[in-house]
């Protein structure tokens, strides 16, 4: 056995080592949630009408919740109040005393009060979810609380931009362990993959050279869902500062920045529901029609998507790869002669070229999905065309790659003769294919057994 082969095995460490780190996510949170609610009980809680302010500010924002695309579930104005009360200092003059298990337990009590009509209408928030939201509180409060608490504060919060800045420090550090948590949880993905897209989703862009390859090509990589962690963080601490100078009746009203953040992530919800829907219309007209195998446009996409998950690709970029993927034979519907079984792979080059640029511009008819379009133009396009030109978008090469292997598989209508076709895929690499994703779908196929 190789050393490729070693790594890409079911059973290998890293793969069984990964398997548990949604556990000890669930673990960590159930042991937070516990040890602060029997605290809380034992000890009574310390000035309840605060505890009831923060508290149904976050059970409300957990009823309004939204799971956006990638399974994402999100609570900007939960999240925003959360975080509130961990960072609360004085209110109009009155010393806030909760501490840190406190904090937990009135999250974890407001989670579960903001979820039950969720779970009336069986959309019950996964476990990994609410432990996070726990010990994104719980670790907020951790770096807040035992200063302000025994005086360490003090010197800080007398200089305006000292407290400003130990706050937004705060903040950071805070979206940085969630985004880790998070990283975590999603087991289906590698760490360091999932990790980037979270931290992704926390940004509001990209740089330059991530923009861009380092052959200078676009890599056509967004900033997931942009200014999260940003929106989120200026909330609760808005909503934190402003109860401390004006009292509690200021919470409802800088809550509403979180209502609009969350009237934009429905918008974003709504629009992600018709792109999905007009993919999945438009990639069933192939088969419908006779111009395709049975199942090889779910086949390619599912492939592709998981090996764009395997070479690290943000949520956007994931969807916008899946979505071609899916779509890559719409082109062969203004074919005047229809391609023996959909299998293009044994066309020549030109006529590959020229059916998917076809099919770009069905798919540039939609008026919405551009950059989809593009990426299907270029999925027939060879990794190095001998011109030393760079190479095509790295979701071209996804999509290439994939698709030539369902076509060989069901070419030879056997599946044990896997061991053949990445035989032939590797004897073209470098040159049609490109050999890194060659080898992460080896890896993926290995995985799935």
């Amino acid at each position: 056995m190789t050393a490729s082969e070693a790594r890409c095995e079911p059973g290998a460490p890293a793969t069984r080592l990964r398997a548990y780190t949604a556990t000890v996510v669930l673990v960590l949170g159930a042991l937070a949630a516990v040890a602060a609610v029997a605290a809380t009980a034992a000890r009574g809680v310390v000035q309840p009408s605060y505890a009831l302010v923060f508290g149904a500010v976050i059970a409300v924002g957990e009823t309004a919740r939204v799971t956006l695309p990638g399974n994402r579930q999100t609570a900007p104005l939960g999240a925003a109040g959360a975080l509130a009360y961990a960072l609360l200092p004085d209110v109009h003059g009155t010393v806030s005393r909760h501490g840190v298990l406190q904090v937990v337990a009135v999250v974890g009590v407001a989670l579960l009060a903001g979820t039950l009509p969720h779970v009336v209408r069986g959309r019950a928030p996964e476990p990994a979810y609410v432990a996070r939201r726990l010990l994104a509180a719980g670790f907020a409060a951790t770096l807040f609380r035992p200063l302000y608490a025994g005086g360490g504060l003090d010197p800080v919060m007398a200089r305006g931009w000292a407290y400003g800045t130990f706050l937004v420090l705060v903040v950071l550090l805070t979206s940085l362990c969630d985004a880790v948590v998070a990283a975590m949880a999603r087991v289906e993905r590698p760490f360091r993959a999932a990790l980037l897209a979270e931290l992704r989703a926390l940004c509001a862009g990209l740089s330059p050279a991530e923009r861009f390859g380092p052959d200078g090509e676009d890599t056509g990589r967004a900033g997931g869902l942009t200014g999260i962690g940003t929106a989120v963080g200026a909330s609760g601490m808005l909503i934190a500062l402003s109860a401390g100078a004006l009292g509690l009746w200021t919470v409802p009203v800088f809550c509403l920045p979180s209502l609009l953040v969350l009237l934009s992530f429905r918008r974003y919800a709504a629009t992600r529901l018709v792109h999905r829907q007009t993919v999945d219309a438009l990639s069933r007209l192939p088969e419908a029609a006779g111009c395709g195998s049975p199942g090889h446009a779910a086949r390619v996409g599912d492939l592709a998507h998981a090996v764009g998950v395997d070479l690290g690709l943000g949520e956007v970029e994931l969807r916008e790869l899946r979505y071609a993927a899916k779509m890559h034979d719409i082109g062969q519907l203004a074919l005047a002669e229809p391609v023996p079984g959909g299998i293009t792979l044994e066309l020549p080059e030109a006529e590959q070229r020229r059916i998917a640029r076809l099919g770009a511009e069905v798919i540039r008819e939609s008026g919405v999905l551009d950059r989809v379009a593009g990426i299907v133009a270029a999925q027939a396009d060879p990794y190095r065309d001998g011109r030393g030109g760079p190479p095509p978008p790295l979701a071209g090469r996804i999509i290439k790659v994939v698709n030539a292997y369902d076509d060989l598989i069901t070419l030879t209508e056997d599946p044990r003769s896997r061991r053949e076709v990445f035989a032939r895929l590797r004897a073209d690499a470098a040159g049609a294919y490109d050999p890194r994703v060659v080898e992460a779908l080896a890896q993926v196929l290995e995985r799935s057994g």
